[in-house]
């Protein structure tokens, strides 16, 4: 395996790319660019100068965090890439919060790698004391 370099930067182009590579649904041009520039942490991993793979949170600075499109190209999958992203994220968030405040990770696993976010501390849910985890797909039609 090549080596790995992170940043906190990534193109539109780039995350559609990504996006595409693991079967997500490419996003508008704008979608893309706001939600990059609405994104309160990023960590990409680069190899060889090109994408190959990212994670995002969205944080109010209170209490609740989204950990949301962690992408990890498949032939990088396994390596540790995706743990060192989560794991990155999940610092940025508790340097940036109130000392001594709870804070709520919340994301919604792509099918199958629930096992990944439970090894990271992540719990399923339903649970005891948590419901299900849920979601609803939007299409704004003009």
């Amino acid at each position: 395996m090549k080596q790995i370099e992170y940043c906190e930067e990534l193109t539109p182009e780039d995350y559609n790319r990504l996006r595409e590579i693991v079967g997500w649904k490419r996003l508008t041009e704008k979608q893309a660019v706001r939600g990059l520039a609405n994104t309160t942490f990023l960590i990409s991993a680069w190899s060889d100068g090109k994408a190959v793979g990212m994670g995002r949170a969205l944080f109010d600075y209170g209490y609740t965090v989204y950990i949301g499109d962690v992408i990890i190209m498949p032939e990088y999958q396994g390596c540790g890439i995706g743990a060192h992203i989560v794991q990155g994220l999940i610092n940025k968030v508790k340097e940036a919060a109130e000392e001594g405040g709870d804070l709520m990770f919340c994301l919604v696993a792509a099918e199958g790698k629930e096992e990944f976010y439970e090894r990271l501390g992540f719990q399923r849910r339903p649970c005891e004391g948590l419901g299900a985890g849920m979601s609803m797909r939007v299409i704004k039609h003009e």
